[in-house]
Parts: C-alpha cells; structure tokens; sequence
C-alpha cells in the first residue's frame, strides 16, 4: 500500500467528518477513513493509478470565487453551505427545484422523490430562488430547473419565463420527458417560455433497462420528445443514470442512437450510479469514470477511446471526463486526447463552463457564414470551434490553447484543406454535426472529499435562498439521512 495524500471525508454511518488517506495497491486507488465509533471504510475510487494521475497532468484552471458568499463559517466544511466565504468557486450551474413530486418511482432517486405536493414552493419563492442566484453568481448565469419531475407543474413555462425576466443568461429543463411527449400545448408553452435546452433522462435505447429502474417502457416516450425539440430547434442533452447490471452494456449503443440525431442531440452527459437518497443497498452498481470509458471504447470499436476523455471543466480533475467529437458519414472524429496535455486559459473554469454550456447545448441555427478563415490547426484546437458563439466563429467561448491536435490525425477525407467542401463543409460539420459525451463522477458519502466539494461549482438553491454544493445537498448517509436536502438542522454537526 502506497499513500497518495491525505482526505477529509465524512463517516457514512453519522456524518460527521473524519480524515482518510488515498492510497494505490495493486495499481488501484482507493480511499480509507476510519470513524472512532463506527469503524473503518474502504471505497475504490480508480481501477487504474496511471489514469487516475495522468487526468491530474491534463487538468490546470483558474477559478473565481463567488461574487457574495450568503452565510458565514462556524462549523467548518461541510457545515457552513450556503455559500460561505470559504467556498474557492463560483457557480457555473445553479439548479432550482420547483418541486419534489415525480411520475415515476425509480430504483436509483438521489432525490429519493415522492408524490407529495406540500413542499412545492410557490411562485413569489421560486422568484426568490432565482433572485439568489443573480446575487450571489457572477455572469453570464445558468439555472437548471429540476425537481422531482418538473412538468408535473402546470405553471412551469410561468417559471421559465419569471427566470429570463429575472435576468438568468441560460434556462434548461431536467426532465422525464413523460409529459412533453404526450402533451403538445404544454410543450408549445415551454417553448414560447425560453427555454434553452432538454436535459433529458434517457438510460438506455431498449425497453428492458427502463422496465428494471421504472417498471414501465419509455424509449419511446424518449425518441418523441427529441423528435418535438427537433422541429422546435430546441438541444436535447441525453443523460443516463450508469450502473453495472443495468446498462453499462448499453453505453456504446446510447453514443450511437445519440449521434443519429445530431444537431438536435447535443451531447450525451452519463451519470455513474452514487448511493445517496433512494437506492439498492448491495452498491453492486457502483462504475467509476475509468470503467465507464473503457466501456465506450470497447462499445464503439475504438472510435473513441479512453485517451479522448480529458478532464471537464470542473472542480477536480477526478469530477468528470468529456470528449469532443464530429460526426461524419456515421463515424466519430474526436478532437479530444490526453496527450495533448492540460488546457490553460485566461477564464476561471466557471466561466468557461457555463459559456459551455450556453454555446453548446442550444439548439441548431442557421448557417454561419465567418468573418475570416482560420487555418486547419486553428480549427482542430482543443474545444475551440466546437465551443464558439454562433456569432463569433473567429474565437472559441473558451480561450484558444496552444496545444492541437496534429492534423495527421484527421482521416483525410474530413480535413478541410482535403476535402472537395473544404472550409464551408468543416465549419458545418463543426457547428452543426458534433456531439459532447461527458461523464459526472458525483461524490456519496462513501467516496467524499472534502477537496472536491470545497471546489465544486454546481449549486443546488434551496428555497431559504441558500447555494449549497451539489454533492452535499444530495448526500446521505447508509440509512438514506440526508445531509441538507429536506432538513432544517444539518445532521452530523456536534452542537
């Protein structure tokens, strides 16, 4: 056993927080802490000790703090969210949830979503709730609103339009989709609302997987409601929960059915399973980034490989993993690899991320016509045509970095300086036929570090007006306690 560092974590059994120490064995990593009354926990946290540094090489940002902390530090992290001034990041994503109620009665619910209605707020707190985020958040702001299920709401597309006259930059929807699908108008009204994107449930492209979390069939609910953001010009975002025995096998499959239906598919974001809220006990699904990629890359027969998946542009370099890639003629050209070492910019990574988000994950648009032509390597740089404005083609919403990829690299077919389209056939391929495949490692109280959620920048807003980090506010101890979600005294912290 070798000692990487030192954690700080939480007990999973009463919350409280303890230190633990990283180490390798067998070119594995793991986390060990041990609570004095309940005993000692052992979590695997990377199969493979060479990946797990090589992603902290490739991983180098600036960050911003907060524009006004909301609460004070008395207890210390993680007892003091809200954000207080220790927090060391802004806000590139903040989620409001407008109610705890759902349609459906998963297996895995972080949430842990019920049928009561008592706990929705109203509209004057919702308000509120966005309100906080333009205080609190530097701009440009981006709101996820999310429940629960929020279309269970008949006053949602009231929400998203209170949102944009609020001031919010980027408004998207986390949703089943079980409503959009079957109900027109309503969508019709989202639509006229603002919305900017669907992020949309989606496990898997076969009934079986639905049936084992849900129990019902919903791929056909899924193809509808990409099918009605398709004609409305809305970006769909496919986000599927990940676990071993449901559908890591299907992974490869959901990449495929997702570039398909590009430009109105923008990216695939997959979730490995953490066990907070409402999950099996036996933790037999648990996937880490590492075994995710390595399933993608067996899965699309090496089209895109581990190698393409360079740190997210977020807290760790251990939160999360994206590639970038093009779609041409039902093959994959990602423009993202490891061995180009760690993107360096002049913008914090909250900054960049919601610019990111506000450039990638809208719908299609008319075509571009540039200013200038830039040069194959302009264009082949990492995340930068792929991330630009629609109308600012000559520069990337993130900063362009030195490192590129060798156009060698690109099948000559599709370079624009070899093709017979040349720079008219790339710049539409790149702006209208790429697709983001991105994984969120979220932390549960058996992998938690301190580090990571002191550095995170999604923002859950809770309807007393506080930000609370995402893995925090949805941490719950082995017997489904949580942390902050649902509570008015934060469970763990001695008096």
């Amino acid at each position: 056993m070798k000692q990487i560092s030192t954690v700080g974590s939480l007990c999973p059994e009463c919350l409280r927080t303890i230190e633990g120490i990283k180490f390798v064995e067998d070119g594995k990593v793991y986390i060990k802490k041990e609570c004095a009354e309940h005993g000692s926990f052992t979590t695997l946290i990377s199969k493979d000790v060479n990946h797990y540094l090589k992603m902290e090489e490739c991983f180098d940002v600036d960050r911003a703090r907060v524009k006004a902390p909301l609460t004070d530090v008395n207890k210390g992290c993680p007892y003091d969210c809200g954000i207080c001034p220790s927090h060391k990041q802004d806000t590139c994503l903040a989620i409001v949830e407008i109610t705890d109620r759902c349609d459906l009665g998963c297996t895995y619910c972080f949430a842990d979503s019920t049928s009561d209605a008592s706990n929705d707020p109203d509209m004057d707190t919702i308000r509120r709730m966005f309100e906080a985020v333009k205080s609190c958040s530097n701009e440009p702001t981006c709101v996820q609103i999310s429940g629960g299920e929020p279309t269970l709401r008949n006053d949602l597309p009231e929400i998203i339009k209170m949102a944009k006259e609020v001031g919010i930059s980027h408004v998207e929807l986390n949703t089943n989709g079980r409503r959009i699908a079957r109900d027109q108008d309503y969508f019709d009204r989202i639509k006229a609302a603002g919305i900017d994107a669907i992020y949309l449930g989606f496990d898997g492209v076969s009934d079986d997987v639905y049936l084992q979390r849900t129990g019902k069939k919903l791929f056909d609910i899924k193809a509808e409601v990409i099918n009605k953001c398709d004609k409305a010009g809305i970006g769909v975002v496919l986000v599927p929960l990940v676990a071993k025995n449901y559908n890591l096998h299907e992974v490869g499959k959901i990449i495929e059915f997702a570039s398909q239906k590009v430009p109105t598919v923008r990216g695939v974001h997959f979730q490995p399973v953490f066990y907070s809220g409402r999950s099996p006990a036996e933790m037999e699904g648990r996937t880490t980034i590492l075994e995710l990629l390595e399933e993608i890359e067996t899965q699309t027969d090496g089209q895109l490989k581990v190698e393409n998946f360079t740190p997210s542009l977020m807290p760790t370099a251990h939160c999360g993993a994206t590639c970038l890639t093009l779609i041409d003629n039902g093959n994959f050209i990602p423009l993202t690899n490891v061995s180009m070492g760690a993107v360096r910019s002049k913008s914090d990574v909250a900054n960049k991320t919601k610019k990111s988000i506000m450039g990638r994950w809208k719908g299609s648009t008319p075509d571009l016509q540039p200013v200038s032509k830039p040069s194959c390597h302009d264009l082949l740089s990492k995340a930068s045509l792929v991330n630009a404005s629609k109308s600012d083609v000559s520069s990337s919403c993130c900063e362009k970095p030195n490192n590129t990829i060798s156009i060698e690299t690109i099948p000559m077919e599709s370079s624009c300086c070899r093709s017979s389209g040349g720079w008219a056939d790339f710049i539409e391929m790149s702006m209208n036929k790429y697709l983001t495949i991105s994984t969120m490692a979220f932390q549960d109280v058996w992998s938690y570090e301190k580090e990571r959620v002191e550095n995170c920048c999604i923002h859950v807003v809770t309807q007393d007006g506080k930000l609370i980090p995402f893995c925090n506010y949805n941490l719950s101890n082995c017997n489904g306690d949580f942390l902050y979600r649902n509570k008015n005294k934060v469970i763990g912290m001695d008096d």
